[in-house]
């Protein structure tokens, strides 16, 4: 983390943390929603297909914001460890512009194209058998 400045470094835990408390609130309102008791009467079968399929994009939208979530948290942990902005595959410095593009930065770019070619590599072979 020596590479980033005290500003930067205080700019992008404050990102981080508002990215988390708006998260965190959303993750309240998700709760409500399923909570909520179901419609008793829906209509026809385009209204209950409707109202499903509703149903399934929010529990897709909180997975996905809970999954988010988990980044922050981890990204603000690393903060606190010191190893934030440093890559995990290389040990590198991670720039402070991917990381304000991506606060949640693991990897430096160069790492994350190998990891993506390695994955596309073992899907082609999978794909071939």
């Amino acid at each position: 983390m020596d590479h980033l400045t005290k500003d930067q470094l205080a700019r992008l835990k404050q990102r981080l943390e508002d990215e988390r408390s708006t998260l965190l609130h959303r993750e309240l309102g998700h709760r409500a929603d399923t909570t909520a008791p179901p419609t008793p009467d829906v209509g026809d079968q385009q209204d209950l297909a409707a109202a499903e399929a509703a149903q399934v994009a929010q529990l897709s939208i909180a997975d996905h914001d809970r999954s988010r979530l988990r980044e922050v948290e981890d990204a603000l942990a690393r903060m606190q460890a010191g190893t934030y902005g440093i890559c995990e595959d290389t040990e590198e410095e991670i720039p402070f512009e991917r990381l304000w593009a991506q606060p949640t930065a693991r990897l430096t770019v160069e790492a994350q194209e190998i990891r993506e070619r390695e994955a596309r590599e073992r899907a082609e072979l999978r794909e071939a058998y």
